[in-house]
């Protein structure tokens, strides 16, 4: 049943991303234009002068763009597939200097030579003191790359995280996360993905996740961006070997767990201004149970922030963290005990994307 609630729900917020990638897709010709901070924004091309370009969008209407801030433009649809729809007449009617001239203007609008910037690289730095009853510092250092080439897109991010407490280290962890996705449609894709992340202090002091699952490009051109991904994988836990439920007769280390998960990955800058929101997490349901006395239910981990551009690279960002895990103990002839643990933290940053 929970994993039929799960999918329940990964189905009904699949269906309404679904409205408005199909709403943009029965446009007309359309143009992609490539920003050299990143950005992708596809539209009708109204036109394209020597300054400025000036696109017709479904999600902002018109948008003008300077030529210094274009990377690459290339056409979703030829130009020539939109010539077949004239008529003969108009073709053999039309004058052969207004013939050139339209071959010369699709021409500048389209060029077939320009490249597309294939890959991104995020970097954020996070540094804070905190003074008081307690002293406490916190270091953590986030990157993100990508890369797309044709249907395929590979990520590769990465995290780590130190805090102090009365100079007791609190937390001191990392955690690298490969993937892999292959695109069978301009929305739908196929993920497989690795995790591996390494505790110094907690007791199950490494986790190593292998899933593969499909998923969906709601938005991925303009100005948002939304992934949803629906994976199923295995996770292993290693423990500690002095810590005292070892001596469990059903313990073993490592420990196996079998999980279905749904992860999310949303951004959205707001035309006009330097602000961006975004949001990105991972809410995972465990199917198995590998110790008869605890109930391990479901771990969300999730980020959720605003960044505001200082430069074309420079921005810096604050975000909220929050990590749960729903935990209950079952011992005989006791009531259930809930052995839940959370985590929640606010952050300012400064980073740089290119």
């Amino acid at each position: 049943m929970r994993l039929m609630r799960f999918i329940g729900l990964t189905t009904v917020l699949t269906v309404l991303g679904l409205l408005p990638a199909l709403a943009f897709a029965a446009s007309g010709n359309q143009y992609q234009v490539r920003l050299k901070n990143g950005d992708l924004l596809s539209g009708e091309l109204k036109s394209s002068l020597a300054t400025e370009l000036v696109l017709f969008t479904a999600y902002a209407g018109t948008v003008k763009i300077k030529r210094t801030e274009v990377q690459a433009l290339s056409p979703l649809r030829t130009a020539a597939t939109g010539s077949a729809t004239e008529s003969p007449t108009q073709i053999t009617t039309a004058p052969a200097t207004a013939i050139a001239a339209t071959s010369k203007a699709t021409e500048t609008a389209a060029p077939a030579a320009e490249t597309i910037k294939p890959w991104s690289l995020q970097l954020d730095l996070s540094a804070a003191t905190r003074a008081g009853k307690e002293q406490a510092k916190n270091y953590s250092l986030t990157e993100r790359f990508e890369y797309r080439v044709g249907d395929w897109r590979s990520q590769f991010d990465a995290h780590y995280d130190y805090e102090t407490k009365e100079a007791a280290r609190k937390t001191h962890k990392y955690e690298l996360n490969p993937g892999l996705d292959y695109f069978y449609s301009p929305q739908l894709f196929w993920r497989v993905n690795a995790g591996n992340s390494y505790n110094y202090l907690a007791s199950d002091y490494k986790n190593v996740d292998i899933n593969s699952g499909p998923g969906y490009a709601v938005w991925q051109q303009g100005p948002t961006r939304l992934d949803l991904v629906l994976l199923v994988g295995r996770k292993q836990a290693y423990f500690r070997e002095d810590e005292t439920f070892r001596l469990l007769p059903d313990f073993a280390s490592p420990l196996g767990y079998n999980t279905a998960s749904l992860a999310w990955d949303f951004s959205h800058k707001w035309p006009g201004t330097l602000l961006e929101v975004y949001s990105e997490g991972n809410w995972l349901e465990l199917l198995s149970q590998p110790l008869s006395i605890f109930d391990f239910a479901r771990e969300l981990n999730m980020e959720t922030g605003l960044r505001y551009a200082l430069t074309d690279q420079i921005r810096i960002s604050w975000s909220w963290q929050y990590d749960r895990t729903e935990l209950t103990l079952l011992l005989p002839k006791m009531p259930r005990t809930s052995l839940d643990l959370f985590d929640s933290k606010q952050k300012i940053s400064i980073g740089a994307a290119f």
